[in-house]
């Protein structure tokens, strides 16, 4: 009886191990970092599309030239930004977040140059923030598709960012 038993708890492990997925082994193709940064950008993308849309309520020449060019580079980012997530199997949240709503709310009260330098501060913050989260990405991230999403996505960033804080000084000035 006990070499029956034997018999069959060999035969049930050596099935156990057999029938186990090879792709159980498999790393993930994306880490959660990965999927945080995915949606965080995303949401920063989403801000800057509508917050870009905002610019009409401004008084200040720079501001209505830099709105329409952050929603064109903005939306070209998300696009690729999407593709990559969708080739990925991550979920991307349908709207900003709620600190970038609170922004955009904020922005859509003012008007004139009220607006320009709200807009053009919350321009700064949003870059800077986005620049720090793809560096972040591109050292520590886990997917290369995604790395290298952060990494191309930095140059826009930083061009933006500098556009808006030499465009603070101008508007602030008119």
């Amino acid at each position: 009886m006990k070499a029956r038993f034997s018999a069959i708890a060999v035969a049930l492990l050596a099935v156990l191990l057999v029938a186990t997925p090879a792709s159980a082994a498999e790393p993930p193709t994306v880490s959660a970092q990965d999927r945080e940064y995915l949606n965080r950008a995303h949401g920063d993308n989403l801000f800057e599309i509508v917050s870009g849309n905002l610019v009409n309520r401004g008084s200040c020449a720079r501001v209505h030239e830099l709105g329409p060019e952050f929603v064109a580079h903005h939306t070209a980012l998300d696009t690729e930004l999407v593709a990559v997530a969708t080739e990925n199997g991550v979920p991307l949240y349908s709207a900003p977040g709620s600190a970038h709503l609170d922004r955009i709310a904020d922005e859509a009260f003012r008007t004139g140059r009220d607006f320009d330098i709200a807009w053009l501060r919350d321009q700064i913050v949003v870059h800077q923030q986005g620049i720090a989260v793809a560096e972040w990405e591109t050292r520590y991230g886990w997917s290369p598709d995604v790395k290298k999403l952060a990494a191309r996505s930095i140059p826009v960033l930083q061009e933006h960012l500098d556009e808006a804080t030499a465009a603070l000084e101008t508007c602030a000035l008119a």
